[in-house]
């Protein structure tokens, strides 16, 4: 299995690799694509060193590390499609080298035990929805490609004027549902967790969104966990007694915001913020 996570920054992954070490119950590879960028941009806060840390970080791991060619970037305002377009260049190579893929967001990391196989050789999808508009999240995705069906079909390039990253799988996504099976809602994922809605090739993932929740929804294997509760009890970026950062499947941190600084609170910031969680 290969465990895969795009970077524009070297924020996350020495935290990313050691999380995936402890917790992941699977042999993995981990794969480093490195989306930093050779021009001054809000997602390096201006430091054009951060590329060459990003492989120093990668070259002290022993981890393998796959520089992007991002110039194109440049002329590109939106971060999603830029993202899409890296996400796409990534696809090329999981179809090229068959595999079971774990795909993660630049700060999502585990925070307690997964065996990949609880997905039961299914795709594990983080649902998203627009309008009538359902599609795959990519900061947290799971799928075999030696056994996936219509992969011709999936793109994770942006349904312009409705959608953000991931809008054009919704045709993989659409086709992954057999006869008589429907979508949950992403608000019945969202509150409805004692629920199952999978269905025969897809696991919906369930999480808890930010700003939407407290230490009282907090998953109960993870109650023990003083240093996680520490950290985000203190988080700047709550708001009203409400969480920022999110719990995926019980299992996964989202720190959210920090994988390419689109919120523009500075790479320093974040470093600030990580101290803690360290």
């Amino acid at each position: 299995m290969k465990v895969i996570t795009n970077v524009t920054n070297d924020l996350f992954i020495k935290l990313q690799y050691f999380s995936l070490k402890k917790f992941l119950k699977n042999d993995f590879e981990f794969i480093v694509f490195n989306d930093a960028k050779t021009f001054n941009d809000y997602s390096n806060d201006g430091d054009l060193t951060i590329r060459q840390k990003v492989i120093d970080v990668c070259n002290e791991l022993d981890i393998t590390c796959i520089n992007l060619n991002n110039d194109s970037h440049i002329s590109i305002q939106s971060g999603s499609h830029r993202h899409s377009i890296t996400l796409n260049e990534i696809l090329k190579y999981q179809l090229s080298n068959p595999d079971k893929y774990l795909l993660l967001d630049a700060d999502m990391i585990l925070i307690d035990y997964l065996d990949i196989d609880k997905y039961q050789n299914k795709s594990a999808v983080l649902l998203q929805e627009r309008g009538d508009v359902r599609y795959a999240w990519p900061g947290l995705f799971y799928f075999d490609t030696t056994t996936t069906t219509n992969l011709e079909l999936f793109n994770w390039y942006v349904n312009f004027g409705v959608t953000d990253t991931g809008g054009m799988t919704e045709l993989w996504l659409k086709a992954q549902m057999m006869d008589g099976e429907k979508f949950p809602s992403t608000n019945d994922l969202r509150w409805k967790r004692d629920v199952d809605y999978n269905t025969s090739k897809v696991y919906f993932i369930k999480h808890l969104w930010s700003l939407t929740w407290n230490e009282n929804e907090l998953p109960d294997n993870l109650k023990g966990n003083d240093n996680l509760i520490t950290f985000l009890k203190n988080d700047k970026r709550n708001k009203d007694g409400k969480f920022f950062c999110e719990i995926y499947d019980d299992v996964f941190l989202h720190y959210r915001g920090g994988g390419c600084n689109w919120m523009g609170e500075g790479i320093e910031f974040h470093k600030s913020q990580l101290e803690k969680l360290c």
